[in-house]
């Protein structure tokens, strides 16, 4: 009996392949696969109790498959919503890494045919699986974004992929999401049964996307994934905690400027330091300046700008660390250092430096850890004080790289 090979192409045991082949069909490690559809089916259940979401895919039948799919990532949930399009064929989907290695989470995702990146972290292997799914005749759904919205607004592409889509010699779909944000927002853990829409915008064909500049495609993606919550509503909000989790997102107080002193309760979010208190209204706006949550993060934003020269965030930190393939997963205690030159860390175990230019963003989790990639391990740092600074060292590398962006782009205009 042969040895048959796995999509990494090692060759399975023979047992091991027949096991495979029964639980999971002969499409096993494709979107074809039994644990797909068995998957989507348990995140419908989970879901049951909100709103089906308002799916608008007259377009999608415009493209010819299979396509590449492109969508602003607004939620933990984007990837359903996404599934629920009319797609001819299943798609594939490229998620984090995280993901695909955690126990349980990673047979789901090595049996579904699942893509893994590692977030901000360029990789060879990526591009060639995505090409490999395409020539298997199955749609690939791509956020551009690389992780979700902080404040409601799309994020900067910070991996502009024009030339890389036209390479693919496939149609390019581009799809957007309405609503996920303030139904499940990444620095609440609580989910509300509020609208959500997903609508197909545009169809380019690969014909006329041959045509396009790269400039042009990295522009009309932008624009058109581009979303801003607080001006895209769906509904009215009556909820009476609105403001539950909000301070560890929007850290720093609009008025007096302190840090780490935003607490949220109901629907008010206050400043221990001065007093102030802002409160959000039916359409989850506050009912005075700065008005909406993307005007408080801009002020935020305007602060730490304005310090950024002399940018240093140092913290004693609780580190997990997943692990490359072959190692264990381990913890330990450290130190991190950012500063406009570089990100650092320093344990007993381990030293390293990230220059900043070689850091474009830096995913976090509200009020919890904030987490970078070295060697092919993922480092999940917990700060054992003000665990809402997670959200200011995330913040600060955007700003570092937006003064790169900035830089770059006068040097362009000069030459």
């Amino acid at each position: 009996m042969t040895r048959r090979k796995d999509e990494n192409g090692s060759r399975q045991k023979p047992f091991r392949a027949f096991l495979s082949r029964a639980l999971f069909g002969r499409a096993d490690g494709t979107p074809d696969s039994r644990l797909y559809a068995l998957s989507f089916f348990l995140v419908r259940l989970w879901c049951a109790k909100r709103p089906f979401p308002a799916v608008r895919d007259e377009k999608l039948r415009q493209a010819e498959v299979p396509y590449v799919m492109l969508c602003n990532h607004e939620s933990f949930f984007d990837f359903y919503y996404t599934h629920l399009l009319f797609h001819p064929k299943k798609p594939s989907i490229l998620v984090s890494e995280y993901y695909c290695t955690r126990p349980v989470l990673k047979h789901f995702a090595r049996h579904t045919g699942m893509i893994p990146k590692k977030i901000f972290t360029p990789e060879m292997t990526v591009p060639l699986r995505i090409m490999r799914m395409l020539k298997k005749g199955y749609p690939v759904v791509i956020f551009p974004e690389g992780r979700l919205s902080p404040d409601g607004r799309s994020n900067p592409i910070v991996e502009e992929g024009a030339a890389f889509y036209k390479r693919l010699n496939a149609d390019l779909v581009l799809i957007k999401l309405r609503g996920a944000y303030l139904a499940y927002p990444k620095w609440r853990g609580k989910r509300y049964r509020t609208p959500v829409s997903v609508t197909v915008e545009e169809v380019i064909k690969k014909d006329a996307l041959r045509e396009m500049t790269d400039e042009e495609l990295n522009r009309k993606i932008a624009e058109t994934l581009y979303g801003d919550a607080s001006r895209e509503l769906l509904c009215t909000y009556p909820q009476k905690d609105k403001a539950r989790g909000l301070g560890t997102l929007l850290y720093r107080c609009c008025d007096c400027g302190a840090m780490y002193t935003m607490v949220g309760r109901g629907n008010a979010l206050a400043c221990t330091a001065c007093g102030g208190c802002h409160t959000l209204n039916d359409q989850y706006h506050f009912t005075d300046a700065p008005f909406t949550i993307p005007g408080w993060y801009d002020r935020i934003k305007d602060m730490e700008r304005a310090e950024l020269d002399h940018l240093r965030l140092e913290a004693a930190v609780r580190t997990h660390i997943y692990a490359a393939p072959g190692k264990k997963d381990r913890n330990e205690k450290g130190v991190c250092v950012l500063t406009p030159e570089a990100f650092t860390y320093r344990s007993e175990q381990i030293a390293f430096s990230i220059p900043t230019e070689n850091l474009p963003g830096m995913a976090f989790s509200c009020g919890l850890e904030f987490e970078v990639y070295y060697e092919g391990e993922l480092y999940f740092f917990y700060p054992e004080q003000q665990p809402q600074q997670a959200a200011r060292w995330a913040l600060a590398v955007d700003l570092l790289t937006e003064r790169r962006r900035a830089e770059k782009n006068d040097k362009g205009k000069e030459a």
